[in-house]
């Protein structure tokens, strides 16, 4: 079958359609079947036309490494679901996505590693996880490493945006 706009469009929604952005939606948790990178990924133009589907998470790694008694939003933050801006940056000197430019994105919960902050974070990056088995993420969503660098090669220049579950 062909993978025209309607197409996707009737299969993933692109609210954003019409404002020249183009688009990261990640969808439910348990979308794809790997155990980590466990979140279908799909990158859209700003026409809404599907440029890719990968394996990711939006969700960060599932306790701290120094102390695996803390698990969840006792650990890190996790991004509340929503939209926010995104656009090509880095993360630890690498190519990575930015969201909202640095600036605070809503939590779900107190943010546990700067309880000041509130229930906010600030510099969440989409990035490549660490490993097959570790996402390397204190609150950032990421991605399948094995899929990061066609990930980045589809990802259209200019302002974009990202959807969160």
């Amino acid at each position: 079958m062909k993978n025209n706009a309607s197409t996707v469009l009737s299969h993933f929604p692109f609210p954003n359609k019409g404002n020249n952005k183009w688009g990261i939606r990640f969808s439910e948790k348990g979308t794809t079947s790997h155990k980590v990178y466990d979140q279908k990924v799909v990158v859209f133009s700003a026409d809404g036309t599907k440029l890719g589907s990968f394996n990711g998470s939006s969700t960060p790694n599932p306790f701290k490494p120094k102390n695996s008694n803390i698990k969840g939003t006792d650990a890190y933050p996790f991004v509340k679901a929503g939209t926010y801006n995104i656009k090509l940056g880095s993360h630890r000197g690498k190519p990575a996505l930015v969201v909202n430019g640095n600036a605070n994105v809503p939590t779900t919960a107190l943010n546990p590693n700067f309880p000041n902050q509130g229930s906010f974070a600030n510099y969440i990056h989409v990035h490549w996880g660490y490993s097959n088995t570790w996402k390397g993420s204190a609150g950032c969503p990421t991605i399948d490493p094995t899929e990061w660098k066609k990930f980045l090669s589809v990802i259209p220049s200019g302002d974009g945006f990202i959807i969160i579950p």
